[in-house]
């Protein structure tokens, strides 16, 4: 038979939740020229989608229009549609303007508060019964969120690395690379899940760059293509 010892995942991704980052009151990060990342990345957001069904792949978004939308609501979205991957789309700023760039993130501390309080009970004291059936399910519960995790983990990774790539071969701009971070937004998503920064608002080229809809229709483009590897990735199709 053929040799799959080289796949990690052999899964279908059909449906792909995007974020548009802030929106409503909630501005984000604004350029010195006035640009506003809420705008930016609503559009780019658009534009990723329709990339990505214009290859087949259901898209379902968090928000369409300039609306503000809890955090912890974007990640329920995106549960409760059974959504295969979540990629959250932002633009950055920095103190210093001269810090220009593309970076991708995915979540690196445990899965929520909860996450961690479950695990605590792995390490109750001594003298706690340990047969009782809540301190069991509690560590069994912290358990299972630990397995979900250290899987989606794997594969956030990968689809940062295959959108990190694809970013970097179509643009001119530097990726400063994969990191992991504690973004509120990507807690709780019980599927593979990344943080796009497209690039910094606060600095001065990154922000001509932002505004610039070849730019933004280049970028989208790269995004979409770097999902779709990873699709291709978790399929089996990638040679």
């Amino acid at each position: 038979g053929s040799d799959v010892t080289g796949l990690v995942y052999l899964k279908p991704i059909r449906t792909i939740v995007l974020d548009a980052g802030h929106g409503g009151k909630d501005p984000g990060a604004m350029g010195r020229a006035g640009l506003r990342e809420k705008d930016v990345v609503l559009d780019v957001a658009e534009k990723v989608g329709r990339e990505l069904k214009n290859c087949g792949v259901k898209v379902l978004v968090t928000r369409s229009t300039d609306d503000f939308i809890p955090l912890p609501q974007r990640s329920d979205i995106a549960n409760r549609k059974e959504a295969d991957i979540f990629v959250s789309i932002h633009a950055n700023a920095s103190r210093s303007r001269r810090v220009e760039g593309f970076e991708v993130y995915y979540l690196t501390e445990s899965v929520d508060d909860d996450g961690r309080a479950l695990a605590a009970a792995e390490n109750a004291p001594l003298e706690l019964d340990r047969g009782n059936i809540h301190t069991r399910i509690l560590t069994l519960k912290a358990m299972l969120w630990d397995l979900v995790y250290t899987e989606n983990r794997k594969e956030s990774i990968e689809l940062a690395n295959f959108i990190s790539k694809s970013v970097s071969n179509r643009l001119d701009l530097k990726t400063l690379g994969i990191r992991g971070a504690p973004f509120a937004v990507l807690k709780g998503t019980r599927m593979p899940a990344v943080l796009v920064e497209i690039g910094y608002i606060s600095n001065r080229e990154g922000e001509r760059k932002l505004s610039s809809d070849e730019y933004r229709s280049s970028m989208a483009q790269a995004i979409a293509k770097g999902i779709m590897d990873f699709k291709n990735y978790c399929e089996g199709k990638n040679k």
